[in-house]
């Protein structure tokens, strides 16, 4: 796809993204698990409906959605064949009050770009945090659709920079699109956690991917039962945070006979910067069918997590 091309698909999905909100359109991802089963009580989208499409990822007749919507998702490049029906690339779900781009499900092996559950509470999470204090340069790593970086921009009103980072490239492009359409500055950078450069932030946002032993990028969390990114990022946004800034981390933490296997590196890796670290269980017991995997036959449960880490 020429930059010509690819800027007037993205125009595209901006337009889409402003004649949803016109139509009051509203979608909540649910868990995989929730979505095969309502997508399994049927098997095509009702005439017009665009939660079926856009949220559900249901198969549609050409020519059923409205010549508006779906002129923009052909000039998005966002609508592929399938026999006599036709299948759209994207989702559009809402989160604290805003419309965001992700992909359709399932999800590429590689261009996928998820929101799902995880990202409500990372959003709720981020947004209970910011009270008070000045925050000027924010980094949200490894931003994927944007959702924490625009949540939290919202929520300060005021700032100098928002940098969304990742590796993948169609997460940026929708992030992008994302923060434009929420009315939000940010700069994406394509990098593996805060950047090579030496730039340093008053507030930093993660949620790192944490399913050990995942065949997914947007999910691998990789060794450790699958916390190995999460406390690699953490220590990296330590070491980029000025004094008193802080990090807000969204996670899974892994427990095994009672212990949280998260929470004891978390320590160790902020008692050796001189950082201080509160630490809170947002939800005792997530993902729950992972449990039946060999990756995790010593895991108990898997908790969603949120700490946070100033650094002194």
């Amino acid at each position: 796809m020429s930059a010509e091309t690819a800027g007037a698909a993205d125009d595209a999905l901006l337009s889409l993204l402003g004649a949803l909100e016109a139509l009051g359109y509203d979608f909540v991802t649910p868990l995989n698990s929730t979505l095969r089963t309502v997508r399994s009580r049927r098997e095509v989208a009702r005439a017009g409906n665009l939660r079926d499409v856009l949220g559900w990822s249901l198969p549609f007749s050409p020519g059923s959605l409205g010549s508006e919507i779906e002129d923009l998702l052909l000039a998005a490049d966002a609508v592929r064949d399938a026999g006599a029906q036709r299948r759209v690339t994207i989702r559009v779900s809402r989160v604290e009050g805003a419309l965001f781009l992700h992909s359709a499900y399932p999800p590429g092996e590689n261009g996928g770009v998820f929101l799902g559950p995880d990202s409500y509470r990372f959003a709720r999470f981020t947004r209970s945090q910011l009270h008070g204090g000045q925050v000027r340069r924010v980094c949200d790593m490894g931003a994927g659709a944007g959702v924490g970086g625009i949540t939290a921009a919202k929520a300060l009103g005021e700032f100098e920079e928002l940098r969304l980072t990742d590796v993948n490239p169609t997460a940026l492009r929708f992030a992008r699109i994302n923060a434009v359409h929420a009315g939000v500055a940010a700069t994406p950078l394509q990098a593996s956690g805060a950047g090579a450069d030496d730039a340093s932030f008053d507030l930093i946002l993660a949620n790192p991917p944490f399913i050990a032993d995942s065949q997914r990028p947007y999910s691998d969390g990789g060794d450790e039962l699958g916390i190995e990114l999460s406390v690699a990022w953490a220590a990296q946004a330590m070491e980029r945070l000025i004094p008193g800034g802080r990090l807000l981390l969204y996670t899974g933490a892994p427990v095994v006979d009672g212990e949280d296997r998260l929470r004891a590196k978390l320590e160790y890796e902020t008692a050796g910067r001189d950082c201080r670290l509160e630490y809170e269980e947002i939800d005792p017991d997530i993902f729950g069918g992972e449990l039946r995997r060999p990756a995790y036959a010593t895991v108990e449960r898997i908790a969603a997590i949120g700490a946070v880490v100033t650094r002194a």
